[in-house]
């Protein structure tokens, strides 16, 4: 999944592009969640020097939003002294649910992605994003009296100018024993290569996608009574001086 945006000032815009890597809109609770966020200055290459642009930094971060209907569900009124909902009237301060309804009941903490950018005409930038979806939470959800949402909000700056946000959505599942599960050590014993983080990354999320797919199965699976015994079992009526494993008759 893809989500693209432009900031724009006077005659000036910043195109932002953000893609998640692995492709997919559905990850695990403690899955990590990789996003591509390119800035492309969409100005001609032939454009002069004026036209660069100077971005003042760029966060991201991972929130869920909780959409209650008034006439089903009661909630508790917001606390009015919490510094997150003053922030909130502001512009220049980065708050990812900014004009969302409903409750942010979880976020993650926020990363900056990069300060004090300059992109010349035809110019672009990306940086990666990664971060692991947290276990507590609760899972992707849409009913007609309670909807969680999750979604990944860039927020950027130009100087002398309001944030603008993009927001990524995606699903999160929670399946619960799955952070429980001790994964096996590898029996063949190599050495420390730092140029394969990224690839022990892929695997364990690999394993965990693998052992999320069997525990479903399992827990979804038809399954028929049936008894089994262990060693031969003498029949109802035997025959005379037949001789079973559990007695015998003469």
């Amino acid at each position: 999944r893809a989500a693209s945006g432009k900031g724009r000032s006077g005659s000036a815009m910043i195109e932002v592009r953000a893609a998640l890597v692995r492709g997919g809109p559905a990850f695990l609770a403690g899955e990590t969640l990789e996003c591509l966020v390119t800035l492309r200055n969409p100005l001609p290459p032939d454009a002069t020097s004026a036209s660069s642009e100077m971005l003042a930094w760029a966060s991201a971060q991972i929130h869920c939003q909780l959409h209650a209907s008034e006439s089903r569900v009661s909630l508790p009124p917001a606390d009015p002294r919490r510094p997150h909902d003053v922030q909130a009237e502001s512009e220049t301060v980065f708050v990812p649910n900014r004009g969302e309804r409903g409750q942010c009941i979880l976020s993650t903490p926020p990363k900056i992605l990069f300060c004090d950018l300059r992109l010349d005409p035809g110019e672009s930038k990306t940086y990666s994003y990664c971060e692991t979806l947290p276990v507590d939470g609760p899972p992707s959800f849409r009913g007609q009296a309670v909807k969680y949402v999750y979604k990944l909000t860039i927020g950027c700056q130009r100087v002398n100018s309001p944030i603008k946000l993009l927001r990524v959505p995606f699903r999160v599942l929670v399946l619960h024993g799955l952070q429980d599960y001790q994964f096996p050590q590898d029996e063949a014993v190599a050495p420390s290569n730092p140029f394969l983080e990224e690839e022990e990354g892929a695997k364990k999320d690999s394993r965990l996608a693998d052992l999320a797919t069997e525990l479903l199965m399992a827990a979804t699976s038809r399954r028929s009574l049936r008894r089994f015994c262990s060693g031969v079992a003498a029949p109802l009526f035997p025959r005379p001086g037949w001789a079973g494993a559990v007695g015998g008759w003469a």
